[in-house]
């Protein structure tokens, strides 16, 4: 490395070319050692590894501020914190805390890793403030602890760069990788920031949002290239109105000095006030948390690789065209060639821009922080608690609730002695979440029902979609019971920091038989750590008692033996199950047996397939992924029981990438083997192991695969119908399952489902196991058209020859958040391999 000066290298020195170039791009491990090079060469810079990623990469997050601040960092947080609870502050204080406080900025980057260009940027962004002496640098570093993450998603960034590189000079040069950018998650990774189930979000959350609690949040990403060139806000309608309004006056204040700043360095196409909301708390944690998100959208190239766009190609959409000068987009960006290094240079604008705006109004910041805080301890309205029954249906999922919200920063109280609330009388070990703290409105938004609000101006229109979905109540995704309560009550109350279960144990130890709960979804863990140990496990058919404890049709039970007994004691320890003997063995539905399950895994970036293993690996079940090529192989009668479709549209299942709209036009770029689907050789192979007598599970979308491709006797009703007539966009209702089906043990019969582009079906031969009430089946959220679904079918089981399809109307495990419809996809694994006696 040859250095132009003293101090650290730039960033052109460390990589050997400029940051934007044309089709170059740091990995990972340049940006990670780009940083360390940076910190030990700059007392400006600090660089913390604060774990290790879902597939093993350092986690980074680098602050930068004067040495001063550097040095007295924790002193600077404690600052922070005590604005953050500000709970007996006097005036004095106040203006002590803001006058010695510092604004706290966080930037992320590239959290959607083919959204790559952030994270590039972020390497010269660090390296003006490490080492330029301009007014403006010192006036940022003397005024703002600048937290700094080069990628949310490591791994993504890796695999992009890979595929990147890997297909350089060739026809796929700039395409996206024809798979997930996370193991898990893919793109939805930034809807994880209320469910926090990926490593990845628990230590952004955990190790950054909660240790600052940042006033602004700069998140980076891209959209589109024949849009405008850059989005800030001010977000379109709707906002959450859990969202302060300090909070949501000062993002458009940030967002329209940022965009006055670019249009002022004569950047076009800077737009604000369209397309993107801020509804959901799934990509918005800081929103709730006392900061702003600022979010920016600009443009995409191909990864690295410079786009001509004519004026002809670019399209508007909601609130803007993008050649069309109005308030929202008053310099508009005419077309021609856009590269890598100009969405770095926008973006260094943008940063910069709010940079300069935290630092020039850092007490304007900090008090409107105490304010936020201040209101959150004293609000006005709202509830005065949500409150948690301790007999819960499912109590390990009930605490998984509790723990969220906790990891969340929510304050979690138990009562030590009952108490009365609104006329009803809770016991001693009641959890209760009081409104009035300083995160009362996260806990809030995630409990409460959501009534989204009709945007139309006129009946006859279509409607406006959300961003995302419409519904995120907790409690009726997870089937947890919780109060929300008006009235202000008096309890003794102790704050709690972990909500754990008692200790299961085996009651009636030496009885030839061990019968446990379908209930619960952890039965399941249980069920499946059984069956690797080579235990006998059945299901009962009908309902019992046992020690006064009710058992519903399909409770687990266990041929005893001295090695059966000795796992069941240890899994009642770990799991906090109960589990009961038994003198003699009641009637069986049917054996359970290890399913063996393939997975189908389309050549694509969908997540879906993603949530499914993370899920069944989280409860155990054991399965192999199966792409298109060996669905075509054939043989998969001797191989699988059952054959699992998740939500995918059925064009990707039977086209492959083709058959996505938004890439039909990049499919022929790619090689063969990543651009096809299933065709019709292997519908032919599918069909083959159903007439063996297989099982094949559907779930929401490719449900129209079995149906149209296969023949399942069914139709979706609501197929086709327009917007204006049906459109239920990610909302939250009310089903109604047979729970002696064995489809629907364990479940209640009315359960929460998520309806999101689902379908609903009339059936022409086989079971409905679930259907829609005849009445609305609106829980949270909204719905359009909701009489459509009126005793329609949402699970069926349908003969298909000697086989079975079983169709999942919705999906089962949404982002890992349904918790209360687990239950039906574990269900029809078992089902399918189970063994009649």
């Amino acid at each position: 490395m040859v250095r132009s000066r003293k101090g650290p290298p730039s960033p052109e020195e460390f990589l050997g070319f400029k940051v934007g170039a044309d089709r170059k791009l740091a990995d990972w491990p340049q940006i990670v050692g780009y940083f360390r090079e940076l910190a030990a060469g700059s007392d400006r810079v600090e660089v913390d590894v604060l774990g290790e990623t879902t597939e093993g990469n350092p986690f980074i997050r680098v602050i930068i501020s004067s040495p001063e601040n550097l040095s007295r960092l924790e002193e600077i947080r404690g600052i922070q914190m005590r604005i953050c609870n500000p709970v007996g502050v006097t005036p004095e204080e106040e203006e002590r805390l803001i006058s010695e406080g510092k604004a706290i900025v966080l930037i992320t980057c590239s959290i959607h890793s083919t959204e790559i260009a952030a994270s590039q940027m972020s390497l010269e962004l660090a390296y003006r403030l490490a080492t330029e002496e301009t007014p403006e640098v010192r006036e940022i570093l003397e005024n703002v602890i600048l937290l700094l993450v080069p990628s949310l998603n490591p791994d993504g960034h890796q695999i992009v760069v890979d595929w990147y590189r890997r297909t350089l000079g060739t026809p796929a040069e700039g395409t996206p990788p024809p798979w997930m950018y996370h193991k898990y998650v893919g793109h939805d990774n930034n809807r994880d920031w209320f469910m926090f189930t990926q490593r990845e979000t628990r230590l952004a959350v955990g190790e950054i949002h909660n240790r600052w609690h940042p006033q602004i949040v700069y998140d980076l990403h891209q959209m589109g290239r024949t849009g405008p060139r850059l989005f800030v806000p001010p977000y379109i309608d709707p906002i959450d109105p859990n969202v302060d309004p300090i909070l949501q006056s000062e993002i458009a204040f940030l967002g329209t000095c940022m965009q006055n700043e670019l249009i002022t360095e004569g950047k076009r196409g800077v737009i604000s006030h369209c397309i993107y909301d801020a509804w959901t708390p799934a990509r918005a944690y800081q929103h709730y948390h006392g900061g702003v998100r600022i979010l920016s959208e600009a443009a995409s190239v191909a990864i690295a690789t410079p786009v001509e766009v004519k004026a002809s190609e670019m399209r508007g959409g909601r609130g803007y065209h993008p050649l069309k000068q109005r308030w929202n987009n008053p310099y508009p960006w005419t077309g021609g060639r856009w590269t890598l290094r100009d969405i770095v240079e926008y973006e260094l604008s943008a940063a910069f821009a709010l940079l300069r705006n935290a630092a020039r109004y850092k007490d304007l910041w900090l008090r409107g922080s105490l304010e936020i805080y201040k209101r959150a301890l004293n609000p006005e309205g709202g509830p005065y608690a949500f409150v948690f029954p301790p007999a819960q249906k499912d109590p390990d999922t009930a605490a998984l609730l509790l723990n969220t919200l906790i990891f969340g920063d929510v304050q979690v109280h138990v009562a030590k002695e009952s108490f009365e609330a609104e006329g009803v009388r809770y016991p001693e070990g009641t959890y209760v979440i009081l409104f009035a703290q300083p995160y009362g409105r996260f806990a809030k938004t995630l409990l409460e029902i959501q009534e989204y609000p009709d945007l139309r101006d006129d009946p006859s229109e279509p409607p406006k979609r959300p961003y995302d979905i419409t519904a995120h109540t907790l409690p009726l995704m997870m089937h947890v019971e919780v109060h929300q309560i008006e009235e202000r009550f008096d309890a003794e109350l102790e704050a709690v920091e972990r909500v754990t279960l008692p200790e299961g144990e085996v009651i009636g130890e030496g009885k030839p038989y061990y019968i446990f709960t379908p209930e619960w979804n952890a039965s399941f863990k249980a069920v499946n750590r059984l069956l690797r140990e080579g235990v006998e496990v059945f299901r009962t058919y009908d309902y019992l008692e046992v020690r006064d404890v009710a058992f519903p049709p399909g409770a687990f039970l266990v041929e005893g033996g001295e090695e059966a007994l000795a796992s069941m004691r240890e899994m009642a320890k770990d799991l906090g199950l109960s589990i009961y003997g038994l003198d003699g063995q009641p009637e069986v539905a049917f054996r359970v047996r290890t399913p063996r399950v393939g997975l189908y895994r389309a050549w694509s970036p969908l997540a879906d397939e993603g949530w499914t293993r993370f899920v069944l690996e989280n409860f155990g079940f054991a399965f192999d992924t199966l792409t298109p090529q060996e669905i075509r192989q054939g043989d998969l009668s001797d191989r699988f029981d059952v054959l699992l479709f998740p939500d995918y549209p059925r064009d990707l299942i039977l086209k492959g990438l083709a058959g996505l709209p938004r890439w039909m036009e990049m499919a022929s770029r790619y090689p063969t083997e990543y651009r096809m689907g299933i065709g019709r050789q292997g519908v032919g192979e599918v069909l083959r192991f159903l007439r063996d007598g297989g099982t094949l599970v559907t779930v929401n979308g490719a449900c129209e695969f079995a149906i149209k491709d296969l023949s399942a006797p069914a139709v979706n009703a609501v197929e086709g119908k327009p917007p204006a007539e049906f459109y239920i966009p990610g909302s939250i209702l009310r089903v109604l399952f047979d729970t002696t089906h064995p489809i629907g043990y364990g479940l209640d019969r009315e359960e929460a489902v998520l309806f999101l582009r689902s379908p609903a079906f009339d059936i022409k031969q086989g079971e409905s196991v679930a259907v829609y009430p005849e009445a609305s089946p609106l829980l949270s959220g909204w719905a359009l058209g909701e009489e459509l679904l009126l005793g329609k079918t949402a699970v069926a089981e349908l003969p298909m020859g000697d086989g079975t399809a079983i169709l999942i109307g919705f999906p089962p495990i949404f982002r890992s958040q349904a918790h209360s419809t687990f239950k039906v996809l574990f269900n029809s694994l078992l089902y399918a391999a189970g063994e009649v006696v």
